[in-house]
């Protein structure tokens, strides 16, 4: 006797559902094991504090060379959208990182202060 088409297992026997249900039971114990694994991490670096951070991007040459000027101080020190290139960690990591998003800053900090300079006080 040929099954149909669409029949692949014999449908009285229940050792295919008890299998398939164990399979899926061990996958979804594998993703909450590899899950756990991968949060509490040991081997993985702690994230260093945000104010080291910020003091590493004072301290580079790029930063001493703009707060030499007055005008690019007073820019980098009171202009929020300057605050908003390194307002958290992984933005002060990528200023410290990343030279084009340095250029950036720099651009912008000249401009405004050359916007500030041409202001009559």
């Amino acid at each position: 006797m040929a099954a149909s088409s669409g029949e692949w297992y014999h449908e009285s026997d229940p050792t295919f559902e008890v299998t398939a249900m164990f399979l899926i039971g061990i996958l979804i114990v594998v993703a909450i094991l590899g899950e756990i694994i991968h949060r509490l991490n040991p081997w993985k670096k702690p994230e260093p504090a945000y104010e080291d951070l910020v003091a590493q991007i004072k301290q580079t040459d790029w930063y001493q060379e703009l707060s030499r000027d007055q005008a690019c101080r007073y820019v980098l020190d009171n202009d929020p959208h300057v605050q908003a290139y390194y307002a958290s960690t992984y933005e002060a990591k990528r200023l410290l990182t990343q030279e084009g998003f340095q250029l950036g800053l720099i651009d912008y900090v000249k401009q405004e202060a050359a916007k500030h300079a041409d202001k009559p006080r």
